[in-house]
């Protein structure tokens, strides 16, 4: 990958990298320095300050089409998490957790790779990996666990540092 452009099928890694971009690497700066070097012929972005979303279409009434990027950062201005949305549509992130399973597929597959946790709210879901540690959180908008529907698709990926 250029490291001027993100890579829209890059491996997700929990607790390091969406899109080729890693977390705690990168300063608001450098990603809006990247962001204005990418091909806006195709997306729009919108800067809100302490994030960038960046959306499927070029139109400045961006808020009526689909969100596929978030890129978040802390109180210092590092890049602290990156979340990608379905959409089905060709712009949609085609990156796969470790190269396997990414958005539309069966949320509880990503099983393989430590346990499950679902949060407080009861939306998302915690991948924990094998020292108690987390850096990925999977979604798809339902309040239901997976003993009570094992068919859910993952409709959010957000990747950020490692967390006990």
């Amino acid at each position: 990958m250029d490291k001027n452009e993100i890579d829209w099928y890059a491996d997700i890694i929990p607790g390091k990298s969406i899109a080729g971009l890693e977390i705690s690497k990168y300063s608001h700066q450098d990603i809006k320095a990247l962001l204005k070097k990418s091909d806006k012929n195709n997306f729009h972005i919108r800067d809100n300050s302490d994030s960038f979303d960046i959306y499927s279409s070029d139109s400045v009434d961006a808020i009526d089409t689909d969100l596929l990027m978030r890129l978040s950062f802390n109180e210092q201005m590092i890049l602290n998490s990156i979340m990608v949305y379905i959409t089905r549509k060709p712009s949609q992130y085609q990156g796969k957790i470790y190269g396997k399973y990414g958005l539309g597929d069966r949320l509880i597959n990503i099983s393989e790779f430590g346990s499950l946790e679902r949060t407080a709210t009861g939306e998302e879901f915690l991948l924990i990996n094998s020292d108690n540690k987390y850096g990925l959180e999977v979604a798809n908008g339902l309040d239901v666990s997976l003993e009570e529907d094992p068919n859910q698709n993952i409709a959010i990926i957000r990747v950020h540092d490692f967390f006990r």
